[in-house]
C-alpha cells in the first residue's frame, strides 16, 4: 500500500508530466504562432519560400505530435503497471491507460496529417517560380 505522501508525490509527477507535454517544443524547425501561419495562409499567392515555411512548420509540428504521443503510450504502460493502490486511488486510475492509448492513436494521425501537409507544400514549392 501507498501511504499518502507517496501517493501525493506520484500524482504531482504524474501532473507535471502531463503539464510537459502542453508546452514541448520541437527539436528541430519552428512551428508557426497562429497569426504567422494565418498570415501565410491569407496571402492571394504563394511564394516558394511561403510553401517552404509552411512545410517546415507541418514538419515542427508533426515532430512535437509524434513526441507527444510517444509520451503518452509510455504513459498508458505506466497505469497498467500500477498495482496496490488503495481502492479509491484505483478507481480513479482505472481508465488512465485507455485514455492515453487513445490520445496516443489521435496524436500519431495528426502527425501523420501534419506531414502530409509539409509533402504537399513541399512540391507545391518545387512547382512555383
Amino acid at each position: 500500500m501507498y501511504t499518502t505522501r507517496e501517493f501525493t508525490r506520484m500524482s504531482v509527477f504524474s501532473v507535471a508530466a502531463l503539464l510537459g507535454l502542453a508546452v514541448a517544443r520541437p527539436v528541430s524547425g519552428r512551428v508557426l504562432n497562429a497569426d504567422e501561419l494565418g498570415t501565410l495562409l491569407d496571402k492571394e499567392s504563394m511564394t516558394k519560400a511561403d510553401h517552404l515555411k509552411l512545410a517546415d512548420h507541418y514538419s515542427a509540428e508533426a515532430e512535437q505530435l509524434g513526441k507527444n504521443a510517444e509520451r503518452h503510450a509510455g504513459l498508458a504502460v505506466h497505469y497498467r503497471r500500477r498495482r496496490n493502490l488503495p481502492p479509491k486511488v484505483a478507481t480513479a486510475f482505472r481508465g488512465m491507460p485507455k485514455h492515453c492509448e487513445n490520445l496516443a492513436q489521435s496524436l500519431r494521425n495528426a502527425a501523420k496529417a501534419s506531414e502530409e501537409l509539409a509533402t504537399a507544400h513541399r512540391a507545391m514549392a518545387d512547382e512555383t517560380k
